[in-house]
């Protein structure tokens, strides 16, 4: 069974850790509860961090004259100093986290889709804004993992997630204490990950690796760690994935009766057209590995890219905010 490294994930405190919502509630979670077993926590509200109470008078973000203001109506006063500082100040103190799970809807963390009014005395609204919390954490730490709770109930988005959190944990690992035979290593593990991801930055990860002799282990460790982030940055296509999947068939091709690989392609095209989740054929697969004692297959984190505990299909409904 595969050792995982322990990702460090940034979350918002009134998920699954204390009632300090507006309303001095707190938000259940069963994504967040699972992830505990296995993932360092560090919650934070930034709400109650600028001084702000629990419970509390809800605050809005309003658009007044082309900047986004954070506005509480009750008392009329603008907090957007006080969350700006703040922010900037926790996440300069942040030291090589994996990735962050925000709150919805936040005004201060909601990391999409936020009500944004027109203006301070303006009833009107639209969606599709950014709390200023999260603003921040996006924009600098564009190329870690961030979402929100509510978006991880999504399964794709869920396992897209996961999948370059327990990545990223495992290469900081590396770059913490590990030297190029590690390097190697987790390049060879990963390929087809990689190769689901992007085979432009797959092949510049290995031209790193083949150029050690001209830089030093530090900078072998920065630029292969560029091209990683930059590699899991966009959702893998099925297309890529499907590719990967077939490629793994190969290896089995002669010991496969023709039962067995029509059966796989049926499900490979369910896949495609949405019908099946990618989890059902990874299972497939797994399952001639041990038949077939595939070792180098069975390193592949391709097939098991996070601990089978979070592999679930559905979650139980976590209460939305209304």
């Amino acid at each position: 069974m595969r050792k995982f490294a322990r990702p460090r994930i940034v979350s918002s405190k009134c998920i699954e850790f204390e009632p300090c919502r507006y309303n001095g509630l707190i938000i259940r979670s069963s994504i967040v509860e699972n992830l505990k077993k296995c993932a360092e926590f560090y919650p934070v509200c930034p709400e109650v961090e600028i001084g702000l109470g629990i419970p509390r008078d809800p605050v809005r973000v309003v658009e007044a004259e082309g900047k986004m203001e954070l506005f509480q109506p009750a008392t009329e006063k603008i907090f957007t100093k006080k969350m700006q500082d703040f922010s900037e100040s926790f996440l300069n103190s942040l030291y090589d986290v994996d990735g962050f799970i925000l709150k919805n809807r936040s005004p201060s963390c909601g990391v999409k889709n936020i009500k944004v009014y027109y203006g301070f005395k303006n009833p009107g609204s639209r969606r599709g804004g950014v709390g200023l919390f999260a603003r921040k954490v996006l924009d600098k730490f564009s190329d870690l993992p961030v979402e929100d709770e509510g978006r991880l109930r999504n399964l794709a988005i869920r396992e897209n997630f996961l999948t370059r959190l327990f990545t990223l944990a495992e290469f900081r690992e590396i770059t913490e204490k590990g030297d190029f035979n590690d390097l190697v290593e987790f390049q060879s593990r990963n390929k087809l990950l990689l190769l689901s991801y992007s085979q432009e930055y797959l092949r510049k990860m290995g031209r790193v690796l083949s150029d050690r002799h001209s830089k030093s282990l530090l900078d072998l460790k920065r630029d292969y760690g560029n091209f990683l982030r930059k590699a899991l940055s966009s959702n893998p296509k099925i297309t890529s994935n499907v590719n990967v999947l077939l490629h793994a068939m190969g290896y089995f091709s002669k010991g496969l009766s023709s039962h067995e690989k029509s059966f796989f392609l049926d499900s490979l095209q369910k896949y495609r057209e949405g019908r099946i989740p990618l989890l059902v054929n990874l299972n497939i697969l797994k399952s001639w590995i041990i038949r077939f004692g595939e070792d180098y297959l069975e390193k592949q984190t391709f097939f098991e890219p996070y601990p089978e505990d979070l592999m679930q299909i559905t979650f139980i409904y976590d209460k939305m905010d209304k």
